[in-house]
């Protein structure tokens, strides 16, 4: 039996009920945005994102923590955790690279030999 929730849930959201993620690519166009919209957009797409460049800059902030004898347990942790998400994404696609290999064996042992040749 359908309720009217059932109907009107898809539409709308709840406060934290859906997805929570944030776009940070420059819009033209927005207040939020100082300086030149064109600039920021040719520097996240042809030199480097945001997490490339912040990387960096963590990368500096360790060689100069190392090189003055200076503790950031906080900048390290954040390292930490973006090097255990990286590990993730990783095995996750190996996971996901090896069950699509298996398919493909199953469906077409052809073509997953061909594969599997380079």
């Amino acid at each position: 039996m359908l309720t009217p929730f059932d109907i009107w849930s898809p539409i709308f959201r709840a406060p934290f009920s859906g997805d929570v993620t944030q776009e940070i690519t420059p819009r033209f166009l927005s207040p939020d945005i100082k300086g030149s919209p064109a600039i920021e957009q040719r520097v996240q797409t042809d030199v480097a994102s945001y997490g490339k460049q912040l990387g960096k800059v963590l990368e500096a902030l360790q060689k100069l923590s190392a090189a003055t004898g200076t503790d950031l347990p906080e900048i390290d942790g954040l390292v930490e955790q973006v090097e255990a998400v990286k590990a993730d994404a990783k095995e996750a696609l190996r996971a996901e690279a090896e069950d699509a290999l298996a398919r493909l064996k199953k469906a077409d042992p052809e073509a997953w030999a061909a594969v599997i040749a380079g």
